[in-house]
């Protein structure tokens, strides 16, 4: 919304979230809005929080708060550390306040800032001069401007801590969330040394947080949310997340900060290291959860081969959606209204889907979500509206943070009925059979077979997790379409049918946080997820026609750049019951690219 007139006065109102929004009553506008090259900034007068500073209509710091901030960002790094700090690293921050603070610790010798934009630097300076207060002239205060994710590469085993104080994941931030940029801060850290960054507010953006936990646990020796409340920052909670390079620095952290705090005799107004800056229990556990989502897949017996119409498909993915307590976005996509025999439906729920084809006597329907899904209430609810008896059952978790053979032991295949025809719930009337675990190259090899070259299935179902992807290509609506509709057919060989549908799920509280694609295909479709925060995408492949497994896997990494994958095979169209035969012809494997 920006500044908007309500009756003779001023407002501004923020634009960071497509559904909430603060404001405040503005004064005066000291600066106009002023594109700088690389975003829009203002600076506006008010009589409640002094200055503010704003990006891209986003509140980045006003003068009666920024102090919380700036003290949580600088000293709670700092004092943390087994030792004094000698060189510090700050990525952006160029209105001053987090070197500002750094430079009140008397042993730091060097405090390098890299900030992208030189506008931000010279307007705060001129009209926020008390935020960076005389730090231009420190001699310890060395400024670059330039990408900070290049100046790191160069201060390998430099500095002992590595602050980044940067905007949200868009615009000229962008460069400084994604796992190679981890790396090199890691690089440039000496042993026992500190990265921290703010990572958002924990509820109204709460997988920004969760995101940067993986992405920093996986680079970093042990990670840590630190959370604190700061007025400008809508939302409440807000959270900082810090990367250590040392397996012990975080449990000796809150020890070390109580005395060196003292020792540094440094008066603070908002920091204190008696404070409690633990995230909630409900923030932890979100942060501490193992997997991105879950999907049930399921065989459906249909009785007397009776076959549900278009119509009926419908109602029953709409049906499905308050079965399992999610809510329908958009109508269904269809390859025919008809529903014959291999056509397909996708009802897009909340950040997940939902999809259904027949195969002669068989219903074949996927149900995914990005949330606990109550598995149980929709395999009855699926049953019983199409007066089933029974159904072979997939239950995987999707996007799973532990090693292969725990997603594996994760991974269930059985058969259910209905408990009875009048009463809800299932039985499960089989073994619990997990997938065949095997090597890629056994995959990938010549004489593999899917689960149709073997007569077992009239289709198979490729299933694929890709991590740690390239945030500018999976955010991106045009690149993920073009993907789905030309670079996948060329290398997997399977034809379109239509043009790809690409919606963008939003930001606000969407887990996915980045766009959806459905490519239906000939006989079959490519239904796929991707999650910006969390760098990941989510691949469901159906097909009757067999494919190279190892060109659809391995092109899909490259096209996202992705650095691994964990990915299933699964017989659909089950031309037998037998449990165990099912089992043994649904394979798993992990695949890792250099």
């Amino acid at each position: 919304m920006g500044l908007v007139k309500k009756g003779n006065k001023l407002w501004f109102f923020e634009d960071l979230y497509t559904d909430v929004t603060y404001g405040f009553e503005v004064s005066k506008i000291v600066v106009p809005e002023t594109d700088t090259g690389f975003q829009k900034l203002m600076i506006l007068e008010t009589n409640r929080f002094g200055r503010v500073l704003v990006l891209d209509g986003i509140v980045q710091l006003t003068e009666e708060d920024e102090g919380i901030y700036h003290e949580w960002i600088a000293h709670w790094p700092l004092f943390a550390l087994p030792k004094p700090a000698e060189h510090v690293l700050i990525i952006g921050g160029g209105d001053g306040g987090v070197a500002r603070e750094v430079l009140r610790h008397r042993y730091i010798k060097k405090v390098t800032m890299v900030e992208i934009d030189r506008m931000v630097i010279d307007l705060c300076r001129e009209h926020m001069p008390a935020i960076s207060a005389g730090i231009f002239d420190d001699p310890r205060f060395e400024l670059i401007v330039g990408d900070g994710a290049e100046v790191i590469r160069r201060l390998k085993g430099q500095c002992d801590a590595v602050i980044i104080d940067s905007t949200d994941p868009i615009g000229p931030a962008k460069s400084l969330f994604n796992t190679s940029f981890y790396e090199s801060v890691k690089d440039a850290l000496r042993e026992d040394g500190i990265t921290i960054h703010q990572t958002g507010a924990l509820i109204l953006q709460p997988f920004e947080a969760p995101g940067s936990w993986r992405q920093i646990e996986r680079t970093f020796d042990d990670v840590r949310v630190v959370q604190f409340a700061n007025v400008s920052y809508m939302g409440g909670p807000f959270s900082l997340t810090a990367g250590s390079k040392g397996k012990r620095l975080f449990k000796n952290a809150e020890a070390n900060a109580r005395r060196n705090f003292k020792r540094a005799g440094i008066k603070t107004s908002w920091y204190s290291p008696e404070i409690s800056a633990v995230p909630y229990p409900e923030f932890q556990r979100r942060l501490e959860v193992d997997k991105y989502g879950e999907e049930i897949v399921m065989d459906i017996d249909l009785p007397g081969r009776k076959r549900p119409n278009g119509r009926q498909v419908a109602q029953w993915s709409r049906e499905t959606c308050k079965a399992i307590g999610m809510v329908a976005y958009g109508s269904p996509v269809v390859s025919s209204p008809a529903m014959d025999e291999g056509d397909t439906l996708v009802q897009y729920i909340e950040t997940s889907a939902i999809n259904y084809r027949r195969f002669g006597a068989t219903a074949s329907a996927n149900i995914f979500t990005c949330a606990s899904l109550p598995v149980d209430e929709a395999v009855d609810f699926s049953l019983d509206f199409f007066g089933a008896g029974s159904a072979v059952c997939w239950h995987i978790p999707r996007g799973s943070f532990g090693g292969i053979k725990d997603i594996r032991r994760a991974s269930k295949i059985y058969k259910t009925h209905l408990k009875t025809p009048e009463s809800h719930g299932i039985d499960v009337v089989s073994q619990i059979h997990r997938p065949k675990l095997i090597e890629s190259a056994e995959a990938f090899a010549p004489d593999f077979k899917l689960p149709q070259e073997k007569g077992l299935a009239t289709a198979c179902e490729l299933i694929m997790d890709i991590y740690e992807c390239d945030y500018t290509r999976i955010s991106n609506c045009d690149t993920v379409a073009r993907w789905a509709s030309a670079a996948f057919p060329k290398a997997s060989g399977l034809k379109t049918i239509g043009p790809p549908d690409a919606p963008d799920f939003g930001h606000a509280k969407k887990k996915t946080a980045g766009p959806s694609v459905i490519q239906l295909l000939k006989q079959g479709s490519n239904i796929s997820h991707y999650s910006m925060n969390w760098l990941m995408i989510v691949v469901n492949v159906v097909s009757r026609e067999p494919f190279p497994l190892k060109k659809a896997v391995e092109s899909a990494m490259r096209y996202f750049r992705g650095k691994s994958a964990v990915c299933w095979v699964l017989p659909r169209g089950l031309k037998t019951q037998n449990i165990a035969d099912v089992a043994d012809a649904t394979s798993m494997f992990r695949v890792d690219l250099p």
